[in-house]
């Protein structure tokens, strides 16, 4: 169960992100990219994905963060904001860092730089070009166990996925999300 901090309307486990150590993963001949990983203040924090247009060449109908390449002489930071801004109209001043986790490799050879930010609630303006639509997640939904399964890929792998009420995420924003609500689960009493 989510609890707030006195005094703040964001719930106290978020705070574990500002002292969180990310694990670094080179980058080597991977393409850079970063994903911004949204979270809403207020009563209910909502985490925000997306759902990826049907007609995109890679990953199409599947629920992800907004993100992108890092283009040159950008920080990932910088990157996954202005994704977030050109996907899903998130203004690049109403935003804040909250931390940033793991990185992580995806199997179509890049390397993903993961923040964590949050935000107001904000009126969304969908590029439909790239985003059919956002899906929000109670960010207490996250802490669900039962929502959450591990499955076998191939032979080496494992696949997080996480059967929200409104979307399916599995994959590499799968992953993500088991490192972020592995971060916000830790006890560190």
């Amino acid at each position: 169960m989510l609890t707030t901090t006195p005094g703040r309307s964001m719930p106290a486990q978020l705070d574990l992100l500002k002292d969180y150590e990310p694990r670094f993963l080179p980058v080597g001949d991977l393409s850079g990219s970063a994903v911004l990983i949204p979270i809403t203040r207020g009563e209910k924090p909502t985490l925000l994905y997306t759902l990826r247009s049907r007609h995109l060449k890679h990953h199409p109908g599947q629920v992800s963060f907004p993100g992108g390449r890092i283009e040159p002489r950008e920080s990932g930071w910088d990157a996954a904001v202005r994704e977030a801004h050109e996907e899903i109209g998130l203004a690049p001043d109403s935003v804040s860092q909250l931390g940033r986790i793991d990185d992580v490799y995806s199997p179509r050879g890049f390397h993903v730089a993961c923040y964590v930010g949050i935000c107001d609630p904000f009126e969304p303006q969908i590029n439909e070009h790239e985003v059919e639509r956002l899906v929000e997640v109670d960010l207490e939904e996250l802490f669900d166990g039962s929502i959450h399964e591990v499955k076998p890929w191939g032979t080496r792998h494992q696949v997080h996925y996480f059967h929200f009420r409104d979307g399916l995420v599995w994959g590499v924003t799968g992953e993500i999300t088991h490192i972020l609500r592995r971060i916000l689960t830790t006890d560190r009493q």
